[in-house]
């Protein structure tokens, strides 16, 4: 029992986070370090998996946990109504709405642009590549 409720844990605010994330028109830069990371961490939990528990569910928390962090890393974006924003103090993604943003801005460095939102007293920074600079621009001049 306590194994299911794990996997519901990982299980809930993926499912979430792959439903807000269906409404961005640009989403974030991938980083390979995160990438990397990423692989590191499924490589390192299938092995406590295999070592210590080797059951279904189990491996099914592995590769939950394994999407949860990829839905965090990857899924942040700007959307048509706002912005998605990884919080940091829980794994939901957060829907930033224009009317509630109270600034922000966009600066151009190397090959990418970074985003820094300020709403609800926070500060989120959000890199996204170079390449969509005009459909960032269009969408913040439209809704702003």
């Amino acid at each position: 029992m306590p194994k299911i409720i794990v996997l519901l844990m990982f299980m809930i605010p993926t499912i979430y986070n792959f439903t807000i994330h269906r409404n961005n028109i640009v989403n974030v830069k991938k980083k390979p370090i995160f990438g990397f990371i990423i692989a590191i961490f499924a490589v390192f939990a299938s092995l406590l998996c295999y070592r210590l528990d080797n059951t279904i569910v189990g491996y099914a928390i592995v590769v939950v946990s394994v999407l949860l962090i990829c839905t965090i890393s990857f899924y942040p974006g700007i959307r048509k109504d706002g912005f998605n924003v990884f919080m940091g103090g829980n794994p939901f993604l957060k829907h930033i709405s224009f009317k509630d943003l109270n600034d922000f801005s966009l600066k151009e460095d190397n090959n990418n642009l970074n985003l820094i939102i300020k709403a609800y007293g926070s500060t989120y920074n959000q890199t996204y590549a170079i390449e969509n600079k005009d459909i960032i621009v269009a969408n913040l001049n439209v809704k702003i």
